[in-house]
Parts: C-alpha cells; sequence; structure tokens
C-alpha cells in the first residue's frame, strides 16, 4: 500500500509541473503573438489592404478620424447607411485591424494602420471599390 501511495504522489507532482510548464509556455506564446508587428508586414498589409479598401470602409474611417469614438448607431446616422451595414462593416474593419473596439455599446476608433491606410489613400487618390 505503501508503494501505491508513493506512485501516487509522484504522479501528482508530474502532473502539476507538466501543467505549470504547459502554462508557462502558453503564456509565452500569448505575449509573442501579441508583439509588435514588423514594420515590413505592416507596410505590406498596408499595400495590399488599401487596394481593398471600399467607399464605405474610406467613409466611415473618415468619420471616426474626424469625430473619435463612435458606435455603431451614430455612425449609421451621420453616414446616412443601415446600421445593419455600418456593423457589419465595422466588424470588417476591426478584422482587419484598421480599428479599435471599445466599452459596451462597442465603440469604435482608427488604430495607427486605420489612420495610415487613410494618410495613404489621400496621397495615392487611388479610387476605391463601391460597397
Amino acid at each position: 500500500m505503501e508503494q501505491a501511495a508513493l506512485l501516487t504522489l509522484i504522479f501528482t507532482i508530474l502532473f502539476l509541473a507538466q501543467t505549470l510548464i504547459f502554462t508557462y509556455l502558453l503564456l509565452r506564446l500569448k505575449r509573442a503573438l501579441r508583439g509588435p508587428v514588423p514594420q515590413t508586414a505592416l507596410e505590406k498589409s498596408l499595400e495590399e489592404n488599401l487596394e481593398e479598401v471600399t467607399e464605405t470602409e474610406l467613409r466611415i474611417m473618415k468619420e471616426l478620424e474626424s469625430s473619435g469614438m463612435l458606435n455603431a448607431r451614430e455612425l449609421s446616422e451621420k453616414l446616412g447607411l443601415s446600421r445593419e451595414h455600418v456593423a457589419r462593416t465595422l466588424k470588417k474593419l476591426v478584422e482587419n485591424g484598421f480599428l479599435v473596439r471599445e466599452g459596451k455599446p462597442y465603440k469604435y476608433g482608427l488604430t495607427g494602420l486605420g489612420k495610415k491606410i487613410l494618410r495613404s489613400h489621400d496621397i495615392t487618390g487611388e479610387s476605391t471599390k463601391t460597397h
């Protein structure tokens, strides 16, 4: 019986050690993934996404640039678009990294990448897709 108790204790200690190591490695991975994006990757993303910015997305980003943080209802009223259309567009802009979403109800604001997209669009004068 004493040998079984000793084995149980050893396996318990090994399991706890393994769990701690796994948790530590997951936290390191999470921190690494949240780290700063290399500038070259940002520039590449900017070039790829500049061509894909729709007129509606551009209007939303320009409104947020001038008005600051707004929710979907406020944006839809200011732009004369349906709240549903604005909400779908906001979701896409957040997923692309152009906007940040905070609070409840969600308020949206430009990220650094979103500001770069606006600046690049103003500089290049490229036409956007209508959507």
